[in-house]
């Protein structure tokens, strides 16, 4: 019997200002499978924030420093990876550098959807760093409460300036993609879970509560999948920065130097490498408190809006997801099963990879845009 004909997947273009990660699937036959993906890390271009010990006292949001995105590098290995690695056809899912993104709570009594979207304008004027009316914005109801004897929803909202996303859009039009969504990316890289999790059978206990966690150098996305929803994002300012900055205090070296060093325990596959790394970020356990703290506060607050219902297990994604040290350190310190993701897996149903690629998890989100 011949097969269906595969239906082609857009290209997931994922760009930071530390990298850029292509992804294309296709689908058919009750899966999908990947075509092709790519990836390039930029050096950085600014030096990490300076740690603090803990009886430092300081804004640790206002030491964090964002490198500008190296956007003309990142055309180019965009356009000549679509000209010469596989990808096949023009349209593209982006996401929207996360700089341009705001997240911003706002608790408002049960609406309808249509009702919500209407209100949701005059609730944020003043709460974003830009006039409602120029952005595009989303919302994610995370839950219930009572407020002052009322009940409310807790909604999420994430907004971003209508000019830039046309801005981005353009510059991907200029080189003859056709861009068909825009994602946001701490809901982009939990589509392959939440793909996944569309095509099991349920169960009497439904879904688990899964959080992914996308650890970069100067920001972490946190987010939170129940099922096929996401019921919660959060951006800390916090990243692998402040772990360099730490190591470099804790040892009395440049900041160059601690991340070389790091980098070096990150690549190697050697035994004695990871031991080291995970002495050395334990001694220095004050450059992840904050982490570990924001990340626990998610937990908390996800499960005083979901009736108690606790985190399964949390996956890291994301290029610092790679260091296996960082891993380990963490996930001993939080109460929570921890894994290092592999979306490709997810999404295709393939066995797990020997070495998973967690920096792929929004570019396969991305192209996951129109699966079925």
């Amino acid at each position: 019997m011949a097969s269906r004909k595969r239906t082609l997947l857009p290209i997931g273009i994922h760009l930071t200002a530390e990298a850029v990660h292509m992804a294309q699937l296709d689908q058919g036959d009750g899966n999908v499978q990947v075509l092709s993906k790519a990836s390039r890390c930029f050096s950085p271009v600014a030096s990490a924030p300076a740690a603090k010990a803990p009886d430092e006292q300081g804004d640790d949001k206002a030491a964090v420093r964002v490198d500008q995105p190296r956007y003309e590098e990142a055309m180019e290995f965009v356009r000549q990876k679509i000209a010469t690695d596989g990808f096949r056809g023009n349209d593209a899912v982006i996401s929207l550098p996360p700089e341009h993104l705001v997240i911003q709570h706002v608790r408002l009594p049960p609406a309808q959807p249509e009702e919500m979207v209407a209100a949701l304008p005059p609730l944020l004027q003043g709460k974003l760093p830009f006039d409602p009316k120029d952005a595009v914005v989303r919302h994610i109801v995370a839950g219930m409460v009572t407020e002052n004897n009322e009940t409310k929803q807790d909604v999420i909202v994430l907004a971003a300036l209508r000019a830039a996303i046309e801005k981005q859009v353009a510059a991907m039009t200029k080189m003859g993609l056709h861009v068909i969504g825009v994602g946001a990316e701490p809901c982009a890289m939990c589509y392959a879970y939440t793909f996944a999790a569309s095509h099991l059978p349920a169960t009497q206990d439904g879904p688990p509560s899964l959080m992914v966690v996308s650890i970069g150098s100067h920001l972490t996305q946190v987010a939170i999948v129940r099922g096929q929803e996401t019921t919660f994002v959060k951006g800390v300012e916090h990243g692998s920065d402040q772990l360099v900055a730490a190591i470099a205090k804790a040892r009395g070296t440049s900041l160059a130097e601690a991340a070389a060093l790091r980098k070096r325990w990150t690549e190697s596959s050697r035994q004695e490498d990871l031991q080291q790394a995970i002495e050395a970020y334990s001694t220095v356990r004050w450059g992840l408190d904050h982490f570990v703290d924001e990340i626990e506060s998610c937990v908390r607050y996800h499960a005083s809006l979901a009736r108690g219902t606790r985190v399964d297990r949390l996956y890291f994604v994301g290029t610092q997801a790679r260091d296996a040290a960082l891993v380990k350190v963490l996930s001993a310190q939080l109460g929570v099963a921890c894994d290092v993701g592999d979306p490709v897996g997810v999404a295709t149903g393939a066995k797990a990879a020997a070495v998973p690629e967690p920096e792929l998890a929004v570019a396969v989100g991305l192209s996951l845009f129109s699966a079925q």
